[in-house]
C-alpha cells in the first residue's frame, strides 16, 4: 500500500505543495482571525469571542470563496486553486471540503488521514478524497 506519505518523502515538488497550502492556510487563518480577535477586544471579551467564532468563520470564508473562485485569498496568493475530480466545483463540494476548517484538530487529523490512506492523488487531504476534489497549482494569467 502506497501512502501519500510515501510520495511526500521522495517528492519535491509534492513537498512544495503541501508547504504552500500550509502558508496559504496560515494566511486565511489571520485574515478571519485578526478582525474577530479585534471586534472581540471591542466587546470586552477578545479570547472567549475568538475562539467560539473563528472556526465557523475560517468555514464560511473557504467555502463561500471557494463557491465562486475556486480558492481562498490565501490559495490565490500562492497560485493555487481548488478544483472538482470532475465537471465544476458544486456549493456541495466546496462544502465538503471545508468542514473540517471548523476545528483546528479536525483540519490538522483531515491531513494526516489524507496522506495515510492510499491515494491516487497525494495532494488530497481526505475531505478532498470525499468530496472528489483537489487542490493544484496554476501559472498565473499575465496581463499585456
Amino acid at each position: 500500500m502506497v501512502t501519500g506519505f510515501d510520495y511526500l518523502s521522495q517528492d519535491k515538488q509534492l513537498q512544495e505543495h503541501w508547504l504552500r497550502r500550509f502558508v496559504a492556510i496560515l494566511l486565511d487563518g489571520a485574515i478571519v482571525y485578526v478582525p474577530l480577535l479585534l471586534l472581540g477586544t471591542v466587546i470586552g471579551a477578545p479570547y472567549v469571542f475568538t475562539g467560539f467564532f473563528s472556526g465557523v468563520a475560517l468555514f464560511v470564508y473557504s467555502f463561500l470563496f471557494e463557491s465562486a473562485t475556486g480558492g481562498t485569498i490565501g490559495k490565490m496568493a500562492f497560485h493555487m486553486k481548488a478544483v472538482p475530480i470532475h465537471g465544476t466545483m458544486s456549493p456541495s463540494q466546496a462544502m465538503l471540503r471545508n468542514l473540517s476548517k471548523v476545528f483546528v484538530l479536525f483540519l490538522f487529523l483531515d491531513w494526516v488521514v489524507g496522506m495515510a490512506v492510499d491515494t491516487k492523488d497525494p495532494r488530497q487531504k481526505w475531505m478532498d478524497q470525499v468530496a472528489h476534489t483537489s487542490v493544484i497549482l496554476y501559472e498565473p494569467t499575465r496581463a499585456r
